[in-house]
């Protein structure tokens, strides 16, 4: 039978295609073994078993692991948002630029620790780049609309236009400004840091249990 012409065979490729290079044998051979195998029952039970695995190990560090750090990235935001509006400032921006390159650092370290593949940590924390540049920018347009209709200021340094400021000018500062250069400055060797750190801590690790 053909491993992908039915439910298990495409749910066991669906799970083995998140994975990590570094598991890309070991999904081959799930995906081998399962089509060795003609009883429907033993290849539902062994799709689900296999394909649980994969995605503990591919999918849910790719979509969990960033969706989290983005989650806890516009949660601070807020909180900085909102300790700071009533003295208009000083600005997000020792919120927006540090916080979320240590979520995306740990989130990089954790995926490539837990596959020992920089290339998947580096990608997972990508991810969580894109992710956390959606939440800060969520936050300052949103929360920016505030700081400008009750203190004047914009939210990310705490200065005051040299013009009158249009609703777009708030929204879209982070970007008309260049500031989301300067975030990802940061953030960018971060992300690298934490795969390659993940990576060797990974290794580490398992040379230490043989």
């Amino acid at each position: 039978m053909s491993n992908g012409r039915d439910a298990a065979g495409r749910r066991l490729t669906f799970a083995t295609a998140g994975l990590a290079r570094t598991r890309a044998p070991w999904g081959r051979a799930m995906r081998a073994e399962l089509a060795a195998l003609d009883d429907p029952a033993e290849r539902e039970s062994f799709s689900r078993s296999a394909a649980a695995s994969a995605i503990r190990e591919g999918w849910l560090p790719r979509l969990a692991l960033p969706f989290a750090a983005a989650v806890a990235t516009a949660l601070l935001g807020l909180l900085a948002s909102r300790s700071q509006l009533p003295a208009g400032g000083p600005g997000v921006l020792s919120v927006t630029v540090p916080v979320p390159a240590l979520l995306m650092l740990g989130v990089a370290l954790a995926a490539a620790a837990m596959t020992r593949s920089f290339s998947f940590g580096a990608e997972v924390g990508l991810t969580a780049l894109l992710a956390g540049l959606a939440a800060v920018f969520a936050v300052t347009a949103l929360e920016g609309m505030v700081w400008m209709r009750e203190r004047g200021v914009f939210i990310l340094d705490g200065d005051s236009p040299r013009l009158p400021a249009t609703n777009t000018a708030v929204v879209f500062d982070l970007f008309t400004t260049g500031m989301w250069v300067g975030h990802l400055l940061v953030w960018v060797p971060c992300l690298l840091i934490g795969a390659a750190a993940g990576r060797r801590l990974g290794v580490w690790r398992a040379g230490r249990r043989r």
